[in-house]
């Protein structure tokens, strides 16, 4: 593998794992709301695509506008497995081993809003009842929880990985 691909992955994968983990902990020890906000969930969306153009972008830009398939995929790939595996350990360990109580805490706060929100819908009671027992029922940071949400990410962050390094692939024309 080429070492600017192995660099620039690292590099990005960093960066996107602290800009991960700096939402985590804001949550954690500012506005712990922030957890089960949209705000939250629109900010990792939204960083998802930024990282994956900025990388692919930088890797292109530094082969003098070229980039195979495999090389975009392989960066973008490098990137985004560093950047959960950050994230997942660091919450894995603020949840399960730094605050426990923190997990009960999410819940009854995740409980709260989905109610809230399902309330502005008009969903039946029994409905709203079962979601509720279901949220209850979920582990969610459990090292288990946490394996399977890293892998689970990393498969669907892959295929849009596929989609990007399709897009933005430009191969060198081979002169005959």
């Amino acid at each position: 593998m080429n070492e600017l691909i192995k660099t620039k992955g690292i590099n990005f994968g960093l960066y996107y794992g602290l800009f991960l983990i700096s939402l985590l902990l804001y949550a954690y020890a500012i506005d712990i709301n922030f957890f089960v906000s949209y705000w939250y969930a629109g900010l990792v969306f939204v960083s998802f695509f930024v990282n994956g153009f900025w990388v692919l972008g930088s890797l292109k830009k530094a082969q003098d506008g070229f980039m195979s398939f495999k090389e975009g995929f392989s960066v973008f790939f490098i990137s985004n497995a560093l950047a959960l595996l950050i994230s997942a350990v660091l919450t894995f360990l603020i949840f399960s081993v730094i605050d426990p109580e923190l997990q009960n805490t999410v819940k009854e706060l995740t409980i709260l809003t989905t109610t809230e929100m399902m309330e502005n819908f008009n969903v039946p009671m029994d409905q709203m009842d079962q979601a509720i027992e279901d949220i209850r029922n979920q582990d969610n940071f459990s090292l288990v929880a946490q394996i399977k949400g890293y892998f689970s990410t990393l498969a669907i962050s892959s295929i849009m990985g596929l989609l990007f390094a399709l897009i933005l692939k430009k191969n060198k024309e081979e002169e005959y």
